[in-house]
C-alpha cells in the first residue's frame, strides 16, 4: 500500500521573520527529500486529489464536490464558491484580503446572503451559505468563464486575476456591483464598529457542475479540507492499494505569518513520517506545485545523497523534476 501524503507550500519560504537558528532539523522529512525519486505531479492540491480519486480526466469543478461536502446534497446545476473577502483600494489597484473566520458569525453571513439573492434575484443567482466563510452561488445557466483560485490571489492585486473568458463582463460586473451592494450595508457598518473588516466581496472560483463519472476512493482518507470530504462522498468504489492524507498546516500559517503554528505543523509531518519509517512503509510525498517525492525504504542506503537541512532546500528545486535546472 503506498501512503499519499499531500503537503502544500512544504518548501515555500517559512513565516517572515524567521530566523534560521529558529528552524530545527526534521531528519527525517530531510532524508526522504534528499533521497527518494523525485517525479512529476499535478500542479496543485485540488488537482493532486483528482488524480487519486482517479477524476484525472478533463477538469473536475470544486465548487459543487464542497457543496456536497458540507450540505450532503448533490447539485443539480452549476455552483461556484462564493468566498466573502475584504477589497482594500490602494491607489490604482484594489487588493483582496481573506476574512478571519473568528470574527465572521453564521448570522451575519445568511445576513449579507440574503441581501445579495433580493438584489440579484432576477439574474438567477441564489447564494446559499453552508458556515461563516464557505459560500456557495448557484445558477441554471452555464458558466462560461474561468476564476483564479482564491490562494492565487490572496494579499494580491485582483486586476489580474478577474474573471476572464466568453461571459467575463457579466461575472465581473456581478463582482463589481456586490462591492457596492455590500458597501452600504448596515451589517457591514457595525462589523467595522466592532473592529472588525467588513465583508466588501465575494471572489468566485471552482465554477462547474459534478462530473458524470464517479470518484475512487483510497482506502483511507484523512484531513480537513472540504474537497477532500466531497470527493469522498461522491466515491462509487474504494482503491484498497492508497490512502490519501491531506497535511496543510504549514500552508495555512504561512498564509496567516505565524511562525509558532508552522513550526508545530511541521513538527507532526515529521512525527508522522517517522512513524511510517519504522513501519517501512511506502509514501509519496506531494508538494502540489509539480512535484513528488516517491519514498521506499530501501532508499535510505542511497548514501551518496547528501542530506540538506529544511532551510537550504530552495523553492527553485522543489519545481518539476523534468525542467532543467
Amino acid at each position: 500500500m503506498i501512503h499519499n501524503l499531500l503537503v502544500p507550500d512544504l518548501l515555500e519560504p517559512p513565516p517572515a521573520g524567521m530566523e534560521t537558528a529558529d528552524i530545527p532539523r526534521f531528519p527525517v522529512l530531510e532524508r526522504l527529500l534528499a533521497r527518494a525519486d523525485r517525479k512529476a505531479a499535478p500542479e496543485s492540491l485540488d488537482a493532486s486529489l483528482f488524480q487519486l480519486f482517479h477524476l484525472e480526466e478533463g477538469t473536475p469543478a470544486v465548487a459543487p464536490l464542497c457543496w456536497l461536502a458540507d450540505s450532503g446534497e448533490e447539485a443539480s446545476g452549476w455552483v461556484l464558491q462564493a468566498t466573502p473577502v475584504y477589497l482594500r483600494a490602494d491607489r490604482d489597484r484594489v487588493l483582496l484580503f481573506e476574512l478571519d473566520e473568528n470574527q465572521m458569525s453564521l448570522q451575519e453571513a445568511k445576513q449579507l446572503a440574503v441581501a445579495f439573492n433580493r438584489h440579484f434575484a432576477e439574474d438567477g443567482l441564489a447564494l446559499e451559505v453552508a458556515s461563516p466563510l464557505r459560500w456557495y452561488l448557484f445558477t441554471q445557466t452555464p458558466v462560461r468563464s474561468d476564476f483564479a483560485d482564491l490562494s492565487l490571489v490572496a494579499g494580491r492585486s485582483i486586476g489580474p486575476s478577474m474573471p476572464q473568458g466568453k461571459d467575463e463582463r457579466f461575472w465581473r460586473g456581478i463582482i463589481n456591483e456586490t462591492q457596492m451592494l455590500f458597501f452600504q450595508l448596515e451589517e457591514n457598518q457595525a462589523r467595522q464598529t466592532q473592529g472588525h473588516l467588513p465583508v466588501s466581496g465575494l471572489w468566485f472560483s471552482g465554477a462547474g457542475k459534478l462530473p458524470e463519472k464517479r470518484s475512487v476512493a483510497p482506502a483511507e482518507v484523512s484531513g480537513k479540507y472540504c474537497l477532500l470530504a466531497g470527493l469522498k462522498k461522491y466515491a462509487a468504489g474504494i482503491d484498497p492499494d492508497s490512502t490519501v492524507t491531506v497535511i496543510d498546516g504549514m500552508a495555512k500559517a504561512r498564509r496567516e505569518q505565524d511562525a509558532k503554528n508552522w513550526l508545530q505543523a511541521a513538527a507532526e509531518l515529521e512525527q508522522q513520517l517517522a512513524a511510517m519509517a519504522c513501519n517501512a512503509q511506502e509514501v509519496c510525498l506531494y508538494l502540489c506545485q509539480g512535484t513528488a517525492y516517491h519514498w521506499k525504504s530501501h532508499m535510505k542506503y542511497r548514501l551518496w545523497r547528501r542530506v540538506k537541512s529544511l532551510t537550504r532546500i530552495s523553492h527553485r528545486g522543489s519545481g518539476n523534476p523534468n525542467r532543467t535546472q
